[in-house]
């Protein structure tokens, strides 16, 4: 065999064996995207369930409000809950959009850009429900009592107790501002409050985060790999 005609074939074998190295890497990033695709899908089924639930909630709320319009005392504690609930109402839709806008032909990086955009903004969702559900307990209380039970709270109970609540709710919340803060770094780098978070987030975003950055691993130790 002459040394031109085995380079040839040489060169041949390469190219097939670079096109099925592409190939097999091209396999692998649309095995990953599925399995975060996946999980993502997940995550919009709970989405779409919270958001659901909370419009249900904004529609009972609407009713009550149409019934007591002209008490100020059933009137105001329905409004601040219908307050919250827009505001969950707005987090999920945010959460549902970003979703439905993911691109799983763009590059690695920007997939993971917006996946863990999706993660703050759900972190940043479920802590302030979880700041401000102390105070949303005393409305949510009185106007359950009166829609459910037509019990009128403020003549029921102790007015004390009923303003110790209200003050202890208000007071959560810059406690719970400022203990974020100011031991941000140390929770940051504490296991449990990682799995706390990553819990928070939700297990399924969790699950997409951890295959994309799977793939960009594997991206970077492959550079032709595409979208790496």
């Amino acid at each position: 065999m002459e040394l031109d005609e085995l380079k040839v074939r040489w060169q041949e074998q390469d190219r097939k064996l670079d096109e099925c190295l592409r190939l097999n890497q091209r396999l692998l990033r649309e095995s990953i995207l599925s399995k975060a695709d996946t999980s993502l899908r997940r995550l919009s089924r709970v989405l779409w369930f919270e958001l659901l639930v909370n419009v249900a909630g904004m529609a009972i709320l609407g009713a009550f409000v149409s019934d007591h319009w002209r008490e100020p005392r059933y009137l105001l504690p329905a409004v601040l809950l219908q307050v919250g609930l827009a505001a969950l109402i707005a987090g999920s839709a945010r959460q549902l959009a970003v979703i439905m806008r993911l691109d799983y032909a763009a590059p690695i990086v920007a997939i993971q850009r917006q996946v863990e955009g999706l993660r703050r903004e759900r972190i940043r969702v479920m802590q302030w429900a979880l700041l401000l559900s102390p105070l949303a307990w005393m409305p949510l209380f009185v106007v359950a009592m009166r829609g459910l039970l037509a019990v009128d709270v403020y003549a029921t109970f102790d007015t004390a107790w009923l303003i110790s609540n209200v003050v202890f709710g208000l007071a959560v919340i810059p406690t719970g501002l400022w203990i974020s803060h100011r031991f941000a770094d140390r929770l940051e780098r504490s296991p449990l409050i990682q799995r706390l978070l990553r819990d928070i987030g939700g297990q399924n975003l969790a699950k997409a985060t951890d295959f994309l950055n799977s793939l960009a691993r594997f991206a970077e130790a492959s550079p032709d790999t595409h979208g790496g």
